[in-house]
C-alpha cells in the first residue's frame, strides 16, 4: 500500500507535524486494512484494547455497559481514531466496548508495533504525545460541558461541531452521549425545526 492509499490517516498525523518519508515507509509497514459491517464489535468490554484505529469510512461509538444499560462514552467519525484509550495505553481490560454504527473501512496500528516505531522514531513517538495530547484535551471539554452546560447548550454544541453525528446516529445514541433522556432530546429538537 502507498501513501496514496491512506491520505486521509496522513491528512491527519500531519495536523501534528511533517513526518519524513522514511518513517511514513515504516508506518505503511505495520499498517494494517480492515473493513466490518455496521453492528461489528471492535472491542468488547474486559478485552485489552490491541488496536489504535483511524476511521477511513463509517461511524462507530465506545460505550459503557452496565446492569443493561449502555452509556455512550465517545461518537467517532471519518477521519478520526478510534481506541479505548485508558485500555491501549495501560495494558490493562477495557471497560468499554467499541461498535461500529455504520460499514466501516479502517486502518489500524497494533499496540506492538507503535511501541517499536517510538523506538525507532523519536519523532514518531513526539507525534504519539501530540495525539495523545489532544485526545485528552477533547475529552477535557466534553467532561467540562457535560458538567457547566444545560441539555440546550450541549446539543447546539454538537450540532453546531459535528453535524454528520447529528444525520447519522440514532437519537437514543445521541441522547445518552449527551447525558440526557431521549424524551428531552426529542423536545430540544422538535424546537430546532
Amino acid at each position: 500500500m502507498s501513501k496514496n492509499q491512506h491520505q486521509s490517516f496522513y491528512t491527519f498525523l500531519s495536523q501534528f507535524g511533517t513526518l519524513p518519508m522514511e518513517v511514513i515507509t515504516a508506518i505503511e509497514q505495520v499498517l494494517q486494512y480492515m473493513e466490518y459491517p455496521k453492528k461489528h464489535i471492535l472491542l468488547k468490554k474486559g478485552k485489552p484494547c490491541n488496536y489504535l484505529y483511524f476511521i477511513e469510512k463509517g461511524l462507530a461509538r465506545n460505550f459503557f455497559e452496565e446492569d443493561n444499560k449502555e452509556l455512550t462514552n465517545d461518537i467517532v467519525l471519518e477521519g478520526e481514531l478510534l481506541v479505548s484509550f485508558a485500555s491501549f495505553i495501560s495494558r490493562q481490560p477495557s471497560m468499554e466496548t467499541i461498535e461500529l454504527l455504520e460499514d466501516s473501512v479502517l486502518y489500524a496500528i497494533h499496540y506492538d508495533d507503535l511501541q517499536k516505531l517510538y523506538n525507532t522514531y523519536p519523532l514518531m513517538e513526539r507525534t504519539g504525545r501530540m495525539i495523545a495530547e489532544h485526545y485528552y484535551n477533547s475529552l477535557a471539554a466534553k467532561n467540562y460541558r457535560l458538567k457547566f452546560s444545560n441539555t440546550t447548550e450541549r446539543y447546539e454544541q454538537l450540532f453546531n461541531t459535528k453535524i454528520e453525528i447529528v444525520k447519522r446516529v440514532p437519537i437514543g445514541i445521541i441522547a445518552s452521549y449527551l447525558g440526557m433522556s431521549i424524551e428531552t432530546l426529542s423536545r430540544i429538537r422538535s424546537k430546532q425545526d
